[in-house]
């Protein structure tokens, strides 16, 4: 007897029916990951390098650790992407003058050329996304997933 027949005789939901919430943000997630994955490839970046760039073209010649902090990635995962930002020209590490063991992150040229393109693929993301929505729908859900973030954030760190 298939699964499927079985759980039909039986009745019994399957796991995946039970949490269709989190079910379908996974699902969101996913898509979404992979689109903005396919958007970075062209500019050659690798998905959250953007964010350190837009954090650096809001100000540039930050500590890493600020930098960090502003994005919600962990050090080393961080210090991975900056170090391939390095070998790509786009971002320079310099020891902090006041502070030798702070690392200063700051654009190249070739990192703040950048920033039309990365702006225009942010910009045709949010587009498509809000016209799935309409604003309507964008006033409520932005607000909602900022709370259901937050309250995931801190039962993780809980756990």
């Amino acid at each position: 007897m298939s699964e499927d027949l079985a759980r039909l005789l039986t009745n019994k939901p399957s796991l995946l029916h039970q949490a269709p919430l989190t079910l379908s943000l996974l699902a969101l997630s996913r898509t979404l990951h992979g689109l903005v994955a396919e958007q970075l490839l062209t500019l050659g970046l690798y998905p959250g390098q953007e964010l350190i760039l837009m954090r650096l073209y809001d100000r540039d010649d930050q500590i890493q650790t600020t930098l960090q902090q502003s994005i919600g990635l962990d050090h080393s995962t961080l210090s991975r992407s900056i170090r391939r930002m390095q070998d790509a020209g786009l971002v320079t590490r310099r020891p902090d003058d006041r502070d030798r063991r702070a690392m200063i992150v700051s654009l190249t040229p070739a990192g703040r050329a950048l920033q039309p393109r990365l702006a225009q693929i942010w910009e045709q993301l949010e587009e498509l996304t809000v016209s799935a929505l309409g604003h309507s729908g964008q006033d409520s859900l932005v607000p909602a997933l900022e709370s259901l973030e937050r309250s995931l954030t801190a039962a993780r760190r809980k756990s």
